[in-house]
């Protein structure tokens, strides 16, 4: 969904264990990088370690490490990306005092550092006014969500940037039943044989979470 290329700058909130961020690492490969923002210190340590310990830490140099509230630590995240944008961003405090004026007091494009965003988060809308000036135009967010009531919050609140709604897929956990079997054979002289079981089981499908991905659109 994120359609990430060799090379790519992503930006996710929400490291956890760091499983996404080692996926999306992998993606962009050695000439790309990862910054992933964790506002609790401990965890941010332990999904570091994780990485280390992953294949003696191959993927190490793709991931950049970063703790704080994402629309609070944005702008140090976006000058350890370029130097230069020190001397137009303050980094001691979000683009504006009031998140919903920021993309309008900066512009649609503040510096085009990201080829796309990944938020695991329970409330993203109050996040992306302080962030999605820092996303290339036409490239993607991807918004991780466990409840449909969190969807239409989302869908309603980017109505008011240039964010497409591009789309909204509900993730099902789905158990299947696989294993061997013993075929019984009618006559009673010869070798039973096995056969493989592959079918869903009969427990109710679950659900984990919504994925939505909007698209940044040109200034409106």
């Amino acid at each position: 969904m994120l359609d990430t290329s060799p090379g790519d700058c992503i930006l996710e909130a929400g490291t956890g264990n760091a499983g996404l961020s080692m996926y999306l690492a992998r993606a962009v490969g050695p000439n790309g990088k990862v910054h992933t923002v964790e506002r609790s210190s401990s965890t941010s340590e332990h999904a570091q370690l994780v990485v280390e310990q992953f294949r003696r830490g191959v993927l190490m140099p793709s991931i950049v490490f970063h703790v704080g509230v994402l629309g609070e630590v944005i702008n140090k995240v976006a000058v350890s990306i370029d130097k230069s944008l020190a001397t137009v961003l303050n980094t001691e405090k979000p683009l504006a005092e009031d998140p919903e004026q920021t993309w309008k007091e900066q512009g649609n494009i503040v510096a085009p550092l990201f080829d796309g965003i990944v938020l695991d988060m329970p409330t993203p809308w109050t996040q992306l006014p302080q962030i999605f000036g820092f996303l290339k135009t036409d490239r993607f967010v991807i918004c991780y969500l466990p409840s449909i009531s969190q969807v239409m919050d989302l869908v309603r609140a980017s109505r008011q940037w240039p964010l497409l709604v591009e789309d909204v897929v509900e993730v099902d956990w789905r158990s299947w039943d696989i294993k061997v079997a013993v075929v019984r054979n009618p006559d009673p002289l010869a070798a039973s044989d096995e056969a493989m079981v592959c079918r869903p089981t009969h427990t109710p499908i679950g659900h984990t979470a919504f994925l939505v991905k909007l698209r940044k659109c040109g200034a409106q």
